[in-house]
């Protein structure tokens, strides 16, 4: 094979083609292996859409004086070809699906290929057409239009619709793909309408000047009928073209989302609805005026509209974007369409600098009737195919119109509800009706079961709450589906949703009470840091979440200013912290006392005149069950400034008590009586053994006084004074074992110390 010779920058890229383009004419007929079919192929600077065929192991064709020959091991290709004297090595692999292959040569530029499926749309491509001046133009916009909006193996196509004369800059592929792009580049900053141009000449030349607005000049272009008998625009030389279009002013590339004009407006639109399934779809809806719409309905609303709209624009011939105007200096409404059904119009929304070009609300009210009147028109198959997304609710109402045409029909009134909607929302309600009921039972099972019964309060009303909350959700979701007009949402929607809201808050309410036990219990029977303390703090903040975001959905529901909203309470939010300065402070309270647990639930304390046992600490005040049994209800904000003393926080209880031995004392036998009594204390763990002491501490006409004192080794008080019971009984056991007969004090100060104890 000779070597490659590099006769310009661009011979890489033309070998690149070739390789793609070099069995083009030999079809598929006698295919026989993966690499055979249609592809779509990229790579550096440029695409196409071509034909490969295989043979066995061998892939190879020609094309002019072009040559391919490869051959294939397994998935992966191995070739070399030659053209105009350039050769070079190209390496490409299929994917494992057969649907695809990436590749590079030898001189390092990409290759992209993907497999075009028969009925696969992206082979629905359009004919270029140059019959005459008008049709060899179209032709041109049109696959350029494509190729600015990714499929950039279009422009393949508009170079069949020019002619680049023998001006040698043009030689190179790279070279006329460049061209291509300036000439549409100059051509989309006229404004023109395509009847204008002649769709029948006599001349072989001709000269068509197409006016730019807001401008005196105009776009001069030259067309020249060939010895074949078609149309083409001659392209001007490099330094003609730069020049011309230097002289009609840079735009950005991306300016036309600015919306500054009713063009922009068109390309926003498409390319929104290009990415739908990525940001398009804000971009689409961002070039509708939707402020007709109830702020609740506009998502939805905005997204069949757009989906309406490019169907219709597919429908009525939609083609080329140079006859809408680029300028938008005036603010006259640009009518892209009209029929009796309605229009569809472009115009400006807003003033000054903050003007923006949208389609009107007009067009966005009417657009149902204006699709019901564009789909009896002939299928124009205008758009391309990935400027239609897909659409749950078109694919519904397709196969309506496929098996039950007849309820296509409308309803009477400004609705213009179709039949299949309607038994649709119907039928879907029904289904609602029928799960509630079956939800109902299930859930009231589980919550009569022995386990759960004690944690749920109201289980009736939450087992009811939570069949209709479920159900009513999911079935919104699929009612949006159906694309009801938001005429006929706009006040349904607003009063199921707040039925729908009510029902949920109070069953999530329900839900938290039930979990706050739940958690509670668990608490109780596992030693664990959780206490009832932070459960109850953190179900009082979930119960406000609830309760701000039902005001929330209410107010978005209703359509009310929710920013207003927030903004007046934060406006007076000065005056209602004066006003409601002690709740706050009780609620900031509690975040103290969450924040520096100085007590736990059961713990007993004494803080100026409160003295009991905690039960609960709620968001504004804890309740205290006092030593009279009843129940001390203390705001949180005053309970987080005293001084508290936590009994039940105590590490080790004092134990100090005396007895008295009245009768049958003898030296031995009280020995031996507070040798037993200290060896008892030694014996169980849960006192400190190392420093108790038992010893006569008085005799007098009552009797013998014996002091015990010893600290008790635990932090619960029930613990404690289970251990202080079992020690006093056995004390008496040993006193009984020991001949010796216990009384009660009846000093006072002794009796004061028991008391203290």
């Amino acid at each position: 094979m000779a070597p490659m010779m590099k006769t310009d920058s661009g011979g890489m890229i033309r070998l690149v083609v070739i390789f793609l383009w070099a069995v083009l004419a030999a079809g598929t007929a006698a295919a026989d292996g993966p690499w055979s079919g249609d592809w779509q192929v990229s790579w550096g600077n440029g695409a196409a859409q071509v034909s490969l065929q295989q043979d066995g192991n061998s892939v190879g064709g020609s094309l002019g004086n072009g040559l391919i020959r490869g051959t294939v091991v397994g998935n992966h290709l191995d070739g070399h070809l030659v053209y105009d004297g350039e050769s070079d090595s190209l390496s490409a692999t299929l994917s494992a699906d057969g649907n695809s292959f990436a590749g590079t040569s030898e001189s390092g530029d990409w290759l992209n290929g993907v497999r075009v499926r028969p009925g696969d749309k992206r082979a629905e491509d359009f004919k270029v057409d140059l019959s005459s001046p008008r049709a060899a133009i179209r032709s041109f916009l049109v696959a350029a239009s494509l190729a600015r909006t990714n499929k950039s193996y279009a422009l393949v196509n508009a170079l069949e619709a020019v002619d680049f004369g023998t001006d040698p800059d043009w030689t190179s592929l790279v070279s006329r793909f460049s061209g291509a792009q300036q000439l549409f580049q100059l051509i989309d900053r006229a404004t023109f309408n395509m009847a204008t141009i002649p769709d029948d000449e006599e001349q072989p030349e001709l000269t068509v000047e197409l006016p730019e607005l807001d401008s005196k000049t105009a776009i001069t272009l030259d067309m020249q009928r060939g010895a074949d008998g078609h149309w083409r625009i001659m392209v001007p030389s490099p330094e003609k073209l730069g020049a011309a279009l230097e002289a009609a002013g840079a735009e950005p590339a991306d300016g036309y989302r600015l919306l500054q004009n009713p063009r922009d407006t068109i390309r926003a639109f498409l390319n929104g609805m290009r990415h739908w399934e990525s940001s398009g779809e804000a971009e689409a809806l961002a070039t509708i005026d939707l402020s007709q719409v109830p702020e609740v309905l506009r998502s939805a609303e905005g997204s069949f509209v757009a989906q309406y709209l490019a169907r219709i624009l597919n429908q009525v011939g939609h083609r080329t974007i140079q006859n809408v105007p680029n300028s938008g200096t005036s603010r006259e409404p640009f009518v892209l369409f009209e029929m009796p059904a309605g229009r569809i119009v472009i115009q400006p929304v807003g003033t000054g600098k903050d003007t923006l070009w949208k389609f009107s609300a007009e067009t966005a009210h009417d657009i149902r009737d204006l699709y019901r009147a564009a789909e009896q028109l002939p299928n124009n198959n205008a758009l391309d195919p990935i400027f239609i997304p897909f659409s749950p609710m078109f694919a519904i109402r397709d196969q309506v119109k496929r098996f039950a045409p007849y309820l296509l029909g409308t309803l009477p009134g400004p609705d213009h509800l179709e039949y299949w909607q309607v038994l649709a929302s119907l039928s879907t309600l029904a289904m609602i009706v029928l799960s509630a009921v079956v939800l109902r039972c299930i859930f009231l099972w589980v919550f009569m079961r022995p386990k759960l019964r004690n944690h749920v309060k109201n289980p009736r009303q939450l087992a009811l709450a939570l069949a209709l909350g479920l159900p009513f959700l999911a079935g919104s979701r699929m009612v949006q589906l159906f694309g009801l007009p938001a005429v006929a949402r706009q006040y349904t929607l607003p009063v199921v949703g707040t039925v729908l809201i009510a029902v949920v808050g109070y069953a999530l309410w329900q839900l938290v009470v039930f979990v706050l036990s739940v958690l509670e219990a668990f608490a109780e029977k596992t030693a664990t840091p959780l206490d009832n303390i932070l459960f109850t703090f953190a179900a009082g903040l979930a119960k406000l979440g609830i309760v701000v975001g039902a005001v929330l959905s209410l107010s978005y529901l209703w359509s009310l200013p929710t920013s207003g909203l927030l903004a007046g309470l934060g406006i007076s939010g000065i005056a209602v912290a004066f006003a409601s300065k002690e709740t706050i402070a009780n609620v900031f309270g509690a975040g103290i006392l969450l924040g520096d647990r100085p007590f736990r639930k059961g713990d007993r304390i004494i803080a100026g005149d409160v003295n009991g046992w905690v039960e609960a600490v709620g968001l504004r005040s804890t309740r205290i069950r006092t030593l009279y049994d009843s129940l001390l209800v203390v705001p949180n904000g005053k309970l987080s400034d005293m001084v508290v003393n936590n009994l039940g926080a105590r590490r080790r209880r004092n134990l100090s008590t005396t007895v008295i031995v009245t009768s049958g004392a003898t030296p031995q036998r009280m020995e031996a009586f507070t040798s037993a009594i200290r060896q008892r204390i030694v014996d169980d763990p849960i006192f400190d053994g190392k420093n108790a002491e038992v010893n006569i501490s008085r005799m007098w006409t009552e009797g013998i006084d014996v002091e015990i004192s010893t600290m008790v080794e635990t932090l619960s008080g029930r613990l404690s004074r289970e251990a202080t019971h079992k020690l006093y009984l056995d004390i008496m056991l040993i006193a009984q074992d020991h001949g010796l007969t216990l009384a009660h004090a009846t000093d006072p100060a002794a009796a004061g110390a028991a008391a203290g104890a």
